[in-house]
Protein backbone atom coordinates (compact mmCIF):
# COMPACT_ATOMS: atom_id res chain seq x y z
CA UNK A 1 0.00 0.00 0.00
CA UNK A 2 1.51 3.25 -0.86
CA UNK A 3 0.88 6.89 0.86
CA UNK A 4 -1.89 7.59 -1.28
CA UNK A 5 -3.73 4.85 -0.57
CA UNK A 6 -2.84 5.21 3.51
CA UNK A 7 -4.19 8.75 2.96
CA UNK A 8 -6.99 7.71 1.01
CA UNK A 9 -7.65 5.02 3.85
CA UNK A 10 -7.18 7.10 6.83
CA UNK A 11 -9.75 10.17 5.08
CA UNK A 12 -12.42 8.10 4.46
CA UNK A 13 -12.30 6.07 7.86
CA UNK A 14 -12.02 9.80 9.75
CA UNK A 15 -15.23 11.10 7.83
CA UNK A 16 -16.67 7.66 8.54
CA UNK A 17 -16.95 6.63 5.12
CA UNK A 18 -14.25 3.61 4.82
CA UNK A 19 -15.07 1.83 1.75
CA UNK A 20 -17.13 4.24 0.03
CA UNK A 21 -15.21 6.41 -2.55
CA UNK A 22 -17.44 9.64 -2.19
CA UNK A 23 -21.53 10.22 -1.14
CA UNK A 24 -22.78 8.15 1.12
CA UNK A 25 -23.84 9.18 4.34
CA UNK A 26 -21.60 9.93 7.79
CA UNK A 27 -22.60 10.66 10.78
CA UNK A 28 -20.83 12.08 13.89
CA UNK A 29 -21.34 12.80 17.38
CA UNK A 30 -25.26 13.05 17.15
CA UNK A 31 -25.22 15.23 13.70
CA UNK A 32 -27.59 14.60 11.21
CA UNK A 33 -25.94 12.47 8.23
CA UNK A 34 -24.69 14.33 5.09
CA UNK A 35 -27.07 14.03 2.10
CA UNK A 36 -26.02 11.73 -0.56
CA UNK A 37 -23.39 13.09 -2.64
CA UNK A 38 -22.14 15.53 0.02
CA UNK A 39 -18.81 14.96 1.13
CA UNK A 40 -19.01 18.12 4.39
CA UNK A 41 -20.95 20.28 5.94
CA UNK A 42 -20.21 23.84 4.70
CA UNK A 43 -20.14 25.05 8.63
CA UNK A 44 -17.26 22.65 9.21
CA UNK A 45 -14.89 24.25 7.13
CA UNK A 46 -13.46 27.18 8.29
CA UNK A 47 -10.26 29.70 7.37
CA UNK A 48 -8.19 27.33 10.08
CA UNK A 49 -10.15 24.15 9.55
CA UNK A 50 -9.46 22.42 5.97
CA UNK A 51 -11.20 19.82 4.97
CA UNK A 52 -10.19 16.68 3.58
CA UNK A 53 -12.49 14.61 1.20
CA UNK A 54 -12.13 11.82 -0.87
CA UNK A 55 -14.71 12.62 -4.24
CA UNK A 56 -14.15 10.48 -6.97
CA UNK A 57 -11.54 8.01 -5.18
CA UNK A 58 -9.17 11.15 -4.95
CA UNK A 59 -8.45 12.96 -2.11
CA UNK A 60 -9.41 16.49 -1.99
CA UNK A 61 -8.53 19.52 0.19
CA UNK A 62 -11.34 22.09 0.79
CA UNK A 63 -10.46 25.70 2.02
CA UNK A 64 -12.68 28.55 2.60
CA UNK A 65 -10.94 31.77 0.92
CA UNK A 66 -12.87 34.97 1.01
CA UNK A 67 -15.95 33.61 2.07
CA UNK A 68 -16.12 31.16 -0.62
CA UNK A 69 -14.97 27.08 -0.73
CA UNK A 70 -12.03 26.03 -3.51
CA UNK A 71 -10.69 22.46 -3.59
CA UNK A 72 -7.21 21.57 -4.78
CA UNK A 73 -6.21 17.88 -4.90
CA UNK A 74 -4.76 16.98 -1.40
CA UNK A 75 -1.62 15.19 -2.33
CA UNK A 76 1.21 17.83 -2.36
CA UNK A 77 3.13 17.06 -5.85
CA UNK A 78 6.51 16.52 -4.19
CA UNK A 79 5.91 13.50 -1.82
CA UNK A 80 2.64 13.47 -1.29
CA UNK A 81 2.02 15.85 1.89
CA UNK A 82 -1.39 16.28 2.83
CA UNK A 83 -1.89 19.76 1.67
CA UNK A 84 -5.06 20.02 3.96
CA UNK A 85 -3.17 19.96 6.51
CA UNK A 86 -0.91 22.67 5.97
CA UNK A 87 -1.06 26.37 6.86
CA UNK A 88 -3.21 28.67 4.35
CA UNK A 89 -2.69 32.20 4.41
CA UNK A 90 -3.65 34.52 1.60
CA UNK A 91 -4.87 31.98 -0.53
CA UNK A 92 -1.90 29.85 -0.52
CA UNK A 93 -1.38 26.41 1.35
CA UNK A 94 2.20 25.36 2.36
CA UNK A 95 2.82 21.75 2.35
CA UNK A 96 3.47 20.50 5.94
CA UNK A 97 5.80 18.20 5.24
CA UNK A 98 8.51 19.63 2.82
CA UNK A 99 7.05 23.78 2.51
CA UNK A 100 6.23 23.31 -1.08
CA UNK A 101 3.50 26.55 -2.02
CA UNK A 102 0.60 26.49 -3.75
CA UNK A 103 -2.02 29.18 -4.84
CA UNK A 104 -5.66 27.38 -4.35
CA UNK A 105 -7.80 29.40 -6.33
CA UNK A 106 -5.24 28.19 -9.28
CA UNK A 107 -3.37 25.03 -7.99
CA UNK A 108 -0.07 26.65 -9.60
CA UNK A 109 2.95 25.20 -7.48
CA UNK A 110 4.71 28.28 -6.28
CA UNK A 111 7.69 26.71 -5.16
CA UNK A 112 8.77 24.95 -8.36
CA UNK A 113 7.39 25.82 -11.85
CA UNK A 114 5.22 22.84 -13.92
CA UNK A 115 4.13 20.75 -10.67
CA UNK A 116 0.77 22.05 -9.92
CA UNK A 117 -1.82 19.95 -8.38
CA UNK A 118 -5.54 20.14 -9.49
CA UNK A 119 -8.24 22.06 -8.90
CA UNK A 120 -11.94 21.04 -8.13
CA UNK A 121 -15.64 22.22 -8.39
CA UNK A 122 -17.14 22.86 -5.43
CA UNK A 123 -20.66 23.73 -4.32
CA UNK A 124 -23.19 24.23 -1.18
CA UNK A 125 -26.25 22.98 -1.20
CA UNK A 126 -28.39 23.40 1.75
CA UNK A 127 -25.62 23.61 3.86
CA UNK A 128 -23.95 20.33 2.55
CA UNK A 129 -20.48 20.56 0.45
CA UNK A 130 -20.11 18.51 -3.03
CA UNK A 131 -17.36 18.29 -5.23
CA UNK A 132 -18.63 18.28 -8.49
CA UNK A 133 -15.40 17.50 -10.53
CA UNK A 134 -12.11 17.55 -11.44
CA UNK A 135 -11.17 21.14 -13.41
CA UNK A 136 -7.71 21.11 -13.86
CA UNK A 137 -4.98 18.24 -13.57
CA UNK A 138 -2.26 17.63 -11.63
CA UNK A 139 1.56 17.23 -12.61
CA UNK A 140 2.17 13.49 -12.68
CA UNK A 141 5.58 14.09 -11.71
CA UNK A 142 6.82 13.70 -7.81
CA UNK A 143 9.84 14.11 -6.08
CA UNK A 144 12.72 16.36 -5.94
CA UNK A 145 13.97 18.92 -3.78
CA UNK A 146 13.04 19.89 -0.46
CA UNK A 147 12.35 23.04 0.23
CA UNK A 148 12.17 23.08 4.04
CA UNK A 149 16.07 23.76 5.42
CA UNK A 150 16.69 20.49 6.46
CA UNK A 151 20.18 18.64 5.42
CA UNK A 152 20.25 15.71 4.57
CA UNK A 153 23.57 13.50 5.91
CA UNK A 154 25.15 11.05 4.05
CA UNK A 155 27.53 8.93 4.77
CA UNK A 156 29.60 6.02 3.28
CA UNK A 157 29.60 3.27 5.87
CA UNK A 158 32.23 1.10 3.49
CA UNK A 159 35.24 3.98 3.48
CA UNK A 160 34.83 4.08 7.80
CA UNK A 161 35.07 0.23 8.03
CA UNK A 162 31.99 -0.21 10.15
Amino acid sequence: MGFRDLLKRSVKKALGREGKANGGSSSSGGRASLPPGAVAWDKDITPTRHGQVVADGVGVAIFRIDGGLLAIDNACTHEDGPLAEGECKDGVVTCPYHDWRFDVKTGQCLSHANRQVGCWDVEVREGAVYVTGQRTKASPERGGAHDDGMAVLTRNLDEEGT
